[in-house]
């Protein structure tokens, strides 16, 4: 592929095929996972690469159409020619159609009922059409009510979701629709700035449009006005609704590597005029390119029309990327009742595909607990659980979701844990009783081990491992002790077992949560009082105290349903001689590994049968926890096995998400790539934020990425209505940030001139009156601009108003009457939606009694915004 790629897309019905253009046109082919014939194409992407179209060179836009016999794309040019190619070698001169005048095709839109038929959009000639309606099986439209829009200019455009309307976005001031169905075709039109990215939702009930850094989403049944605006910060390169989600609204803004993401809801109902959104941001690029410089930002998106929220990423104008969204926690509340939403059904719900493939282990293990489980949370009303694969002999086949996600409401979950203050206070007694999971309770048992001194050190920089020829390299670099260990009395062993030590290796086996030699019998007393018996005689083992492991699992027998596999094991150890059995031991352990379920058991039989210091079937073990083994290596392995232990850890940790790796790289860019693992593989952006909140600080806090983690969390916990526990975590944040802020944190600004109102009234070289500061008030003190009234006394913000009690202001103060001195009840608010307010006191009288902005003609439901309910406002005065 030579030159920048100007833009991708899926075939619709294609389901493995995309198309690229740029200097070329290029058709590449999805490769299925098992095919590994021949190199890719693209580097990241598996792609077979199928043909190209050299004919049509410096495209300007490129439409994939809805035909199922073949791909066809059709491709506009700078001089306005439109070109039809199928990407065979055969030339049909009928596929090709040129405006009578020349200038820019801008736009096209194949429809999606009758595949021939498509529509051209072009810029502006004051003696030509700039819409042209071309059925190619018909030949070269000539037709006069086949063109439209005379003189004006189409800047885009789509078809309504019946199909015989066209929508387009005409000399970048009005929408026009366009009526198909009559032989005189009827046009209506709205006066509109937002012309760009005409799009229709998949269920049809929203139509949006874009100008810069606004999106508009209108009703396409009655496009009279608008039903919402969305502004965002940075202005918007293209705007595409997800074919397979009815309301996911994506936007794609210029040199920024996010996706930004618009779930679009309904207050009551999909038909209710009253919407709004709730909104996230994800990066598209895996965790291992977030700071490696790779990819710096997103230039077009392609949604594939039938696997379940999966695109096609064009970074860079270079690389492709195959995309899959994760699933995400929305929930939203309203005055009548809670609408917990988890995820949506997907329009396209093929089914079960039959696969002649052997499943992997993990495969075979979720098939059997989605049947061995109950309807989920996420199935139809008829109990049907959901089936996201795609048909049966697609490479696309792949599994989607995990199990738990069906099995768990994660909604209620995560906001039960925010109620609990999960996070807020990690190292408090009352943390452990949380109902947490047993890996997000050892996660967080692990990183309260490892933090001290304000900080979160890992291991690594606690060992000295790859820091080079740093100051804490030095600090780390203490003289390493080898001590030959001896075996119990009774034990024949020949083989020499070294250990190794130093301060640094005691510091981690601290922080790993193992004790010191004379301490180690109090923490088995510990692990054998919270029940973990196996745990407990596998670190007697590994430290060679191994008749006290046969006592531990002798008296944990006799408490225990099924003891079998603890009284085989005690009569296997107290039998122990390695001298004379260890081969026959070597044996049979390889062969009983597949029937000892506990792994601490597996770890301890590998420990006593190994051969010339190869603890590799002990560090390898992933049922014990990794503390347990980094303390194992720690002690047993030298220094180079061990820096290539814990660095291979750290990979896998990324590589799999795995929080325990927190451990091993502390506060860290490795550390927030764990994170970012982990969030993509389990959703869990409440854990996530929490530990960043908890453990990161300013070095690292100031990340991109835990920046979003954090912003969509607060987010959630607006969304829930849980204003003091996002305060509590506020005020948590603003002691990470920066020091370097200013006193002021919120000010008033005049909407003329930008000015801020209250610092100039702060700014006076001496005290006024009474009178002149009141005057004053009413206007900005910069360009004398009258300041906004409020909505129902129609005064002026700032104004003195009476109290409500009657009280008059204190005049024997010297300080200046005006909001200094003013209860919040004076105070103005407004809402965020409409931007409409008034004092509060005057809102809070007003909405005890309504439910619509006290505005005369704005129709917004301020109060239905926030969780609170009317009869229940309490007097804030």
């Amino acid at each position: 592929m030579s030159g920048n790629t100007h833009g991708l897309s899926w075939f619709p019905h294609f389901p493995d095929k995309f198309v690229s253009w740029g200097q070329e046109i290029h058709l590449y082919e999805v490769r299925r996972k098992d095919d590994h014939s021949q190199k890719s194409r693209l580097p990241y992407i598996s792609v077979n690469y199928l043909a190209n179209e050299s004919r049509y060179q410096y495209a300007r836009c490129v439409a994939a159409s809805y035909h199922s016999d073949q791909p066809i794309i059709a491709v506009g040019l700078a001089d306005g020619k439109i070109g039809i190619c199928n990407f065979r070698d055969t030339y049909d001169s009928s596929w090709e159609y040129t405006p009578r005048q020349q200038r820019m095709c801008t736009c096209l839109a194949w429809n999606e009922l009758d595949a021939n038929i498509l529509a051209i959009g072009h810029d502006r000639h004051r003696n030509d059409t700039c819409i042209t309606i071309w059925d190619i099986e018909r030949g070269v439209p000539k037709e006069t009510a086949n063109f439209f829009g005379v003189g004006e200019s189409a800047n885009s455009i789509c078809w309504d979701r019946n199909h015989r309307t066209v929508i387009a976005g005409m000399s970048q001031k009005m929408i026009k629709l366009f009526d198909l169905r009559q032989s005189n075709a009827t046009c209506q039109s709205i006066q509109t700035k937002t012309v760009q990215g005409l799009s229709v939702s998949p269920n049809g009930n929203y139509l949006c449009s874009y100008v810069d850094s606004v999106i508009t989403l209108w009703d396409p049944r009655n496009i009279k006005s608008p039903l919402r605006q969305i502004q965002s910060s940075k202005n918007h390169l293209q705007i595409a609704w997800c074919p397979t989600r009815t309301s996911l609204l994506s936007s794609l803004q210029r040199d920024s590597s996010y996706i930004t993401l618009y779930d679009i809801r309904s207050v009551d109902n999909e038909n209710s005029g009253e919407i709004y959104h709730v909104k996230r941001q994800i990066s598209p690029f895996p965790a291992r390119y977030q700071h490696s410089g790779k990819f710096a930002f997103v230039n077009c998106l392609s949604w594939h029309s039938r696997d379940f929220e999966r695109a096609l990423i064009l970074a860079d104008a270079v690389n492709i990327l195959d995309f899959r969204l994760p699933a995400t926690l929305h929930t939203a509340h309203s005055n009548r009742r809670k609408l917990p939403l988890l995820m949506q059904r997907p329009l396209y719900t093929p089914a079960s595909p039959t696969s002649t493939t052997a499943a992997t282990p993990t495969q075979q293990h979720q098939q059997h607990q989605s049947q061995q489980q109950p309807t989920s949370s996420c199935s139809t009303n008829s109990g049907s659980f959901l089936d996201f694969s795609s048909p049966s002999g697609s490479p696309l086949n792949v599994d989607l979701l995990e199990p738990e996600l069906f099995e768990l409401d994660l909604v209620d979950e995560t906001r039960q844990r925010a109620l609990e203050d999960y996070g807020i206070r990690p190292d408090n007694k009352r943390f452990a009783e949380l109902h947490l999971t047993p890996y997000l309770r050892n996660v967080w048992s692990t990183l309260n081990n490892v933090y001290c001194e304000d900080r979160l050190t890992g291991l690594k920089a606690t060992l000295g491992i790859n820091l080079g020829h740093t100051s804490e390299a030095l600090m780390a670099s203490s003289r390493i002790e080898s001590q030959v260990l001896q075996w119990p009395e009774g034990i024949n062993n020949s083989n020499k077992l070294i250990c190794y030590r130093s301060e640094q290796r005691d510091l981690a086996l601290q922080l790993c949560g193992w004790a010191f030699e004379q301490e180690l019998e109090r923490f088995i007393d510990q692990l054998y009082a919270n029940k973990e018996y196996s745990r407990a005689a596998m670190i007697c083992v590994f430290h060679l105290k191994i008749f006290h492991a046969c006592n531990i699992l002798s008296s944990a027998a006799d408490n225990m349903r099924d003891p079998s596999m603890y009284r085989i094991t005690v009569i296997a150890l107290s039998s122990f001689n390695a001298d004379r059995c260890s081969s026959t031991w070597r044996n049979q352990r390889s062969s009983a590994n597949m029937q000892i379920h506990d792994p601490h058991l597996r770890a301890v039989f590998s420990f006593l049968t190994m051969e010339k210091d190869n603890f590799d079937a002990v560090l390898k073990e992933e049922g014990v926890l990794l503390s347990d083994r980094v303390a194992f290596a720690c002690k047993y392995l030298s220094e180079t096995k061990l820096a290539d232990y814990v660095t291979q850890q750290i990979q896998a940790a990324i590589d799999g998400g795995d929080l325990n790796g927190l451990l091993l790289t502390g506060e860290s860019l490795d550390g927030i790539n764990i994170l970012q693992s982990y969030m993509d593989t389990s959703f869990d952006v409440q854990t996530v934020a929490l530990v960043a909140i908890n453990y990161f600080r300013q070095e690292h806090f100031a990340d991109k990425r835990i920046q979003y983690w954090i912003a969509s969390y607060l987010d959630h916990l607006n969304s829930w209505g849980l204003w003091e526990k996002r305060a509590e975590l506020d005020i948590k944040i603003e002691g990470i940030r920066p020091s370097s802020r200013s006193s002021r944190t919120v000010f008033l600004s005049c909407n003329f001139c930008g000015k801020s109102v209250s610092n100039a009234l702060l700014d006076e070289p001496r005290p006024r009156s009474t009178t002149t500061s009141t005057n004053r008030l009413s206007s900005c003190p910069s360009c004398r601009k009258p300041l906004p009234r409020c909505s129902l006394c129609l005064m002026h913000m700032g104004t003195m108003v009476n109290m409500s009690n009657g009280e008059s202001p204190n005049t024997a103060t010297s300080e200046v009457p005006g909001w200094q001195t003013k209860p919040f009840s004076k105070w103005f608010s407004w809402c965020q939606t409409c931007r409409h307010g008034g004092h509060t006191e005057h809102i809070m009288q007003w909405f005890k009694q309504n439910s619509e902005c006290p505005v005369s003609s704005c129709n917004c439901r301020c109060f239905d915004m926030d969780g609170t309910k009317p009869n229940t406002l309490r007097d804030i005065s």
